[in-house]
């Protein structure tokens, strides 16, 4: 056999095997994009090559972060390294002001951080703490070993992780606060929009759309306030606990944890080291908020199928199968369970490894991960995006509350008031009322009161003084809501109080969580300001 040598291909594959692994990939995305935009221009975005079929349209921008988060290249070094060089200026003003370091070897260190931070973007070694250190001495000579006087790693690194973990909770309440926004919203919109209250999967009573989102918002509430909880014990500064045992230097510890706007302190320094429960109680409340929402992705999944057909999720947020024409799958809803898989998974790895480990500094324990609470957030995102555009079907909603049963409670509750039965007998009766429709294959809907005279006759040996048209009211399912006026109740005037109530919550949460970030970003400034000072 003969082989025909073609030098342009031939020149392109050494040049691919030449290449560095990412170049590789850069150089195969380049063919790709040129060898298939001439044959079919409907995917000019290779990344967005799914969006066909029953999910064309563009892919919302949120749930595009439920894909970026699994295959992201952050790493927990990359992540506190920004807070851990905000630490060193913070230390080093510190040591300046209580004279542990002279003015010009203050101001040395600190514009030898200014180049090794420079560095340390090309060069992510000196992300890690030692040789970022020896990097220092390099630039500005033995002076910059001083810049580690009267702290260890231990303290160091446990308050680069409060530091980093405070600034991602407030990216947290944040997230779970516009998505609570966008339940109330959509709340507002389907105050009548009526349909079936489930238990155990099976159609309860009669509800509307409008309380059930109240119902996600009462629970969303108590995990905005369990984040806004942690958040005082994660403010609190461990730096100034050295390994464990302190340090004789004459360290102002309220003076750099204030600097790095701190409001307390973690004051036992055996606890600065080895304490940990702030991330545990991060990783349940973790857990704890998206095993809520999965609930929700849960339910609305269940509805958007075609058998409930109750629900259906704008395309933006929706994906289709390669091979079944006909599908439109509710991706989003799915990476949300997916994401809360993964913060339950974060708490029982943290929980774990504390559990075989001492009341001191270890480098058994578990952080949180920066993947983990990305997951959250793009979850937190995507949800309010699909609540926003959530297409609802009213009709069937109204037709399976009608015809399905649901209002059967109120027909026992007619029985108690109007015929003045006990509770237990007109639950038996309309029991009995609802199996005779079930063998007849009658809907809810169809039940007359000639149907409950029968069932009356036969198990208590008379009929009831009740008419048509109170059986009727009975089980139409708007006029069942309506008399539920009781508070929490599936009402109107009950839901709308419930609105009323959470919107006042979000607004008072909202005014906290702004007045924490103007604090922050002034403690921020006026630290720049003293490094500025120092460094001239």
């Amino acid at each position: 056999m003969k082989f025909k040598f073609y030098p342009l291909y031939s020149l392109a594959v050494l040049t691919y095997f030449l290449l560095p692994l990412k170049s590789k990939a850069q150089f195969l995305n380049e063919k790709v994009s040129t060898t298939d935009s001439s044959k079919n221009t409907r995917l000019k975005n290779l990344s967005d090559a799914s969006r066909i079929g029953r999910a064309s349209g563009s892919k919302a921008a949120e749930f595009q972060e439920l894909y970026d988060y699994e295959v992201s290249s952050k790493n927990l070094i990359g992540e506190t390294f920004p807070y851990q060089t905000l630490l060193h200026k913070a230390y080093v003003i510190m040591l300046a002001e209580q004279k542990i370091l002279n003015p010009d070897e203050a101001k040395n260190i600190l514009q030898g951080i200014l180049k090794v931070d420079q560095l340390a973007v090309k060069n992510t070694a000196l992300q890690v703490y030692l040789p970022y250190e020896s990097q220092l001495i390099k630039e500005v000579g033995s002076t910059g070993g001083k810049m580690h006087i009267g702290r260890s790693r231990n303290d160091l690194d446990n308050t680069t992780n409060r530091l980093y973990l405070r600034d991602q909770l407030l990216e947290v309440i944040s997230a779970v606060i516009q998505l609570r926004e966008a339940i109330q919203s959509t709340a507002l919109l389907h105050l009548e929009t009526i349909m079936p209250i489930y238990t155990h999967r099976k159609e309860a009573q009669p509800g509307t759309l409008a309380h059930y989102l109240t119902a996600i918002d009462e629970s969303l509430s108590k995990s905005l306030m369990r984040y806004i909880e942690l958040y005082d014990r994660i403010d609190q500064c461990p730096l100034g606990s050295g390994a464990s045992g302190g340090t004789s230097w004459d360290l102002n510890r309220q003076r750099v944890a204030e600097l790095m706007g701190f409001k307390q302190l973690v004051v036992n320094t055996i606890e600065g080291a080895a304490g940990w429960d702030h991330i545990t109680e991060f990783a349940a409340d973790n857990a704890i908020y998206m095993n809520g929402l999965s609930r929700l992705a849960s339910e609305l999944q269940l509805w958007s199928t075609d058998e409930y057909n109750s629900v259906e999720l704008d395309n933006s947020y929706a994906g289709i199968s390669s091979m079944m024409p006909q599908k439109k799958n509710p991706d989003a809803l799915e990476r949300t369970r997916k994401a809360a898989a993964l913060t339950s998974g974060q708490l029982m790895s943290i929980l774990t490894s504390l559990n075989g480990i001492e009341y001191q500094h270890s480098g058994v324990r578990l952080m949180l991960e920066p993947k983990a609470l990305d997951a959250i957030l793009a979850a937190t995102h995507t949800m309010t995006g699909v609540v926003r555009t959530l297409h609802v079907n009213k009709q069937i909603l109204l037709d399976y509350t009608r015809k399905n049963f649901s209002t059967m409670t109120d027909l026992a509750d007619v029985l108690v008031r109007a015929a003045h039965l006990d509770f237990r007998d007109a639950h038996e009766l309309i029991a009995a009322v609802v199996i005779k429709a079930i063998a007849e294959k009658k809907t809810a809907d169809q039940i007359d009161l000639e149907m409950i005279q029968t069932a009356a006759k036969e198990k208590l040996g008379h009929k009831l003084s009740i008419s048509e048209k109170q059986v009727k009211t009975a089980l139409a399912p708007l006029q069942s809501v309506a008399h539920k006026t009781g508070t929490g109740m599936p009402a109107a005037s009950s839901v709308l109080q419930m609105i009323s109530t959470g919107q006042k919550d979000v607004a008072s949460k909202t005014l906290w969580l702004e007045k924490q970030k103007t604090y922050l970003s002034g403690k921020n400034h006026q630290l720049m300001e003293l490094v500025k000072k120092y460094s001239q």
